[in-house]
């Protein structure tokens, strides 16, 4: 069974590609490093709050919309 930071990865991966976006495009809109946005997706990484706000942002959707899983 997946952990939540996985299942949050795999939904951000989900909502970036509905929306046509490459990783690094995310990346240079919410800020964050190529990097840390590739472990976030594949589940190896759980960002903080701060992150998580960038991210719903760039990705033009509610905070709610990201836990939607």
């Amino acid at each position: 069974m997946a952990t939540a930071v996985q299942k949050f990865g795999a939904r951000i991966k989900k909502i970036r590609k509905a929306k046509g976006m490459t990783q690094e495009q995310l990346t240079e809109k919410a800020r964050i490093d190529f990097s840390f946005m590739n472990r976030i997706e594949s589940g190896k990484k759980n960002p903080s709050l701060k992150t998580i706000a960038k991210l719903a942002r760039a990705l033009g959707v509610k905070l709610s919309e990201l836990f939607n899983f």
